[in-house]
């Protein structure tokens, strides 16, 4: 008996001298762990240390905030302690406590550390799993911390109080929402947040890293993603991005959206107040002198749809924003360019490019760009062929129409060009027409009734058309005018040619011929050939008809008594001259084929 007392009390003190070993680290993760579960963030300061108090503890934002992280459920029971010293090996500078926790002993690890004041140890951080230990983007302190930002947003914006959003946001967010009224800002929260449950269900995919964090939080209706950078130990919201399951309802990066859409209702209000300094500065370059600087503005009216956001989108695409609103039987679309970021990190900043009216009833859309300058153009256009300006025509006409018509064309011609020969009047306006980027602008030109077809090219609304009523030839000027162009440089030539034996007018015969009637007849000639008679009075006929296909086409001057019957072949994309027909009575031997004639004559050696 007296053998066993002393074993029984040395084993005894030799137990408790082991578990004192562990007692301190106990005690202090213990206290932890039970202000957690008791909600006592009084006993949770006293238990952490100042960073972890600093980065996580925020009252009961921070318990709901811990909902949000898997922690086991139990007290720890630590067993294992291993003191990290100093670069010089005798101070003990931090503690890793490995804890068991639950009836599954899964794993914790704790980061101990003396507190500044007191010197007594206190929970610095914990981590789930042991290789994270090191890694502070892991740790449920920044966890906690980036989660008590989400709620700080998520509340904000819920609330809709500008203040709040605002405060939770970082400095070049705040500068793309700070653009909205509280009213916008307000309608636009809501969006974002609708149908979002009070419990946050955090989608497990998260992504922390040193200075920026990306959570997703599910909704009945999508997700919401939020992306947060880090402000020293804090958190604050730089962009959510809405994915939506109901289609048409995305937001892709609300710095982007609330920045184009501040510059759209910017743009609204300026052009309601006509406001061109403002508008000058909302708009690109280009959009505000091409279309906007010279304008009456009181001549279109935008469409209204009152000072809410309700059915509002927009549409981000690579550098490009589409702000669409609809007001009643219209729907009005704001297109906006994104401007390069001057700085790192800098807030977007977009300029309205484009504005377009679409009605619901004509199913038309109605550009300003086109508004505004079309009238001013077709204007301008009409006064020159009525001048007969061809260095006009050629400013105010679209590159395929110069192309095909005025870039060959003199003043000479217009004689023969019927369609082109209007009088020296101010055209009255009866309808405009607008599909897209063409417009059409129907006119009374004195008596005759004319459609201008303008296309946007360019940046500019240019001609590219203009109709007229015609029985003998296309109701085309430009398709017409293709085709007589050819017709009068190779007659003018060859009257010219016969006249004064000019090479220079040869020349200009075969510019218009074709190469096969070139090669059998235009390339034999020089100044020394001479006809029997000039085809002059053969050529002055008036113009009877015009008929043409994809490659060819007819051109008759004056009747089957006196007059010419021109047959064009198109070669690299421009109408030529294949043959030409004097024609001086009814009968086939009164009239004569060019080609055939000269072939033959050439083959006998004379030419008449």
């Amino acid at each position: 008996m007296r053998t066993l007392l002393p074993t029984i009390v040395c084993g005894y003190v030799v137990c408790l001298a082991a578990g004192c070993a562990n007692l301190v680290e106990s005690r202090v993760v213990q206290a932890f762990a039970e202000s957690f579960k008791n909600h006592d963030a009084n006993r949770l300061k006293a238990s952490a240390s100042n960073d972890f108090e600093e980065k996580a503890v925020n009252g009961e934002d921070t318990f709901r905030a811990l909902k949000m992280i898997e922690l086991p459920v139990g007290m720890p029971h630590v067993v294992k302690v291993k003191d990290i010293k100093d670069e010089d090996g005798k101070v003990v500078v931090e503690k890793r406590v490995l804890a068991t926790v639950g009836k599954e002993k899964r794993k914790i690890w704790f980061r101990l550390k003396p507190d500044g004041k007191t010197g007594r140890w206190v929970v610095d951080d914990l981590f789930l799993n042991k290789d994270d230990y090191n890694d502070e983007t892991k740790s449920i302190a920044t966890r906690l911390a980036v989660l008590l930002s989400l709620q700080e947003s998520i509340d904000a914006w819920k609330s809709g109080a500008r203040d709040q959003i605002l405060a939770a946001a970082t400095p070049e967010f705040r500068e793309s929402l700070s653009q909205l009224t509280p009213e916008q800002l307000s309608q636009f929260a809501r969006k974002c947040t609708a149908e979002m449950a009070a419990d946050l269900r955090i989608l497990p995919d998260e992504r922390i890293d040193k200075e920026t964090a990306d959570l997703i939080v599910s909704k009945p209706d999508g997700d919401l993603l939020l992306r947060f950078r880090r402000d020293a130990q804090h958190w604050k919201l730089d962009d959510l991005a809405l994915k939506s399951r109901r289609g048409g309802e995305d937001i892709a990066s609300a710095r982007h959206v609330t920045a184009a859409m501040a510059t759209a209702l910017q743009f609204e209000a300026a052009y309601l107040a006509s406001d061109k300094r403002t508008l000058q500065q909302v708009s690109s370059k280009a959009f505000f002198e091409g279309s906007l600087a010279a304008a009456d503005l009181g001549l279109v009216r935008l469409p209204e749809h009152g000072s809410g956001l309700d059915g509002f989108d927009i549409k981000l695409e690579e550098s490009m924003a589409t702000y669409i609103v609809p007001a009643g039987d219209e729907i009005l679309k704001i297109s906006l360019m994104q401007q390069p970021i001057e700085q790192w990190h800098g807030a977007p900043r977009f300029l309205v490019d484009e504005v377009t009216i679409y009605d619901l009833n004509s199913r038309q859309d109605k550009r300003l760009s086109s508004l505004f300058t079309a009238h001013a153009t077709m204007e301008k256009f009409g006064a020159a062929l009525a001048a007969r300006d061809i260095a006009m025509l050629r400013s105010n006409a679209t590159h395929d129409f110069n192309q095909r018509v005025w870039n060959n064309a003199i003043e000479a011609h217009f004689d023969g060009l019927p369609m082109a020969q209007l009088a020296a009047v101010k055209p009255r306006l009866v309808q405009t027409r607008f599909l897209g980027s063409m417009t059409e602008i129907l006119v009374e030109h004195g008596d005759a009734p004319l459609t201008y077809v303008l296309r946007e090219e360019g940046g500019r609304m240019l001609v590219d058309d203009v109709l007229s009523p015609a029985r003998r030839w296309p109701e085309s000027m430009k398709a017409t005018a293709e085709v007589l162009v050819p017709v009068l440089n190779f007659s003018d030539g060859l009257v010219l040619w016969t006249e004064e034996h000019s090479n220079s007018e040869l020349e200009k015969v075969r510019e218009s011929a074709s190469e096969e009637f070139v090669n059998v007849a235009w390339a034999h000639f020089d100044e020394q050939t001479a006809f029997d008679s000039n085809p002059k009075s053969f050529f002055k006929a008036p113009l009877s008809e015009v008929s043409l296909s994809e490659e060819r086409a007819n051109v008759v001057l004056g009747s089957d008594r006196q007059g010419a019957t021109f047959s064009l072949v198109k070669e690299n994309g421009h109408f030529k001259v294949d043959d030409v027909t004097l024609v001086a009575g009814s009968r086939s031997d009164q009239q004569f084929p060019l080609k055939r004639t000269i072939r033959r004559q050439l083959a006998q050696g004379v030419l008449r």
